[in-house]
């Protein structure tokens, strides 16, 4: 059952991230904890579907990608990641009744920063505030796999292209899926080779829900989805804390 609920978690999950590029760590996590899977599990397959989602396109669009902005993007979030793991595992022993509120918080903490996004005029940001925004990145992402809405902030400030974008954050979460999932494997104590295998046999779905995400997305008014995404995300956030 509990895999089975994982299946279509991850289906809607991929569906909404094919549709709009973001928001399926933070329909996931949530819905998974309330499922029954740890934070750390949640986390990891969370993680691994992300990953197995990105692969092709990352693949697909390496001609798009800014390795200049990813190199240091990269580089902050591998230093930052661990420490939202650590910050994950002080919490593993919390019971799934207060795990809960703390990631509905994170899901409406990545909803308004998604609004700021959109309200952000684009200009070059020093260097700290570009290594500040990756470093929340990477300590949401480690925490709650949640690093996406500081790194659409952060493309409000640059004149990506819509490849290029999509280069970047697939990228980026690509490169971050193995040391996550390792540390995850070697540190928590509900992390297993069996998470592993379920985000393994799920592929599938992910990759479902994804297809038919980016056709909805090319059929559908791009405002239109944001709106309908971003009041499932408030809905999941609200329940999750109360």
């Amino acid at each position: 059952m509990p895999l089975i609920l994982a299946g279509l978690i991850m289906l809607f999950g991929s569906f909404v991230q094919g549709a709009l590029g973001f928001a399926l760590g933070m329909i996931a996590v949530p819905l998974l904890v309330d499922a029954g899977y740890s934070l750390s599990q949640a986390v990891a397959l969370t993680t691994l579907a992300i990953g197995i989602q990105v692969m092709a396109g990352a693949w697909q669009l390496r001609d798009y990608i800014p390795w200049s902005d990813v190199k240091l993007a990269a580089i902050v979030r591998y230093a930052t990641v661990p420490i939202g793991i650590m910050l994950l595992l002080l919490v593993e022993d919390i019971n799934g009744s207060d795990v809960k509120p703390l990631v509905g918080i994170g899901v409406l903490i990545g909803v308004a920063i998604r609004f700021a996004a959109a309200r952000q005029l684009r200009r070059d940001p020093p260097l700290p505030l570009s290594v500040a925004a990756f470093a929340v990145s990477g300590i949401l992402q480690g925490l709650v796999a949640m690093g996406g809405p500081p790194l659409v902030l952060w493309m409000t400030t640059r004149e990506f292209r819509a490849h290029q974008a999509r280069a970047f954050t697939m990228t980026l979460f690509l490169l971050n899926t193995p040391i996550q999932v390792l540390l995850l494997l070697f540190l928590s104590r509900t992390m297993s080779l069996e998470v592993v295998a379920s985000a393994l046999l799920l592929s599938p779905l992910i990759f479902l829900g994804t297809t038919i995400g980016v056709r909805a997305g090319n059929h559908f008014s791009k405002p239109l989805l944001n709106r309908l995404a971003l009041a499932v995300l408030v809905v999941i956030g609200f329940n999750a804390i109360f």
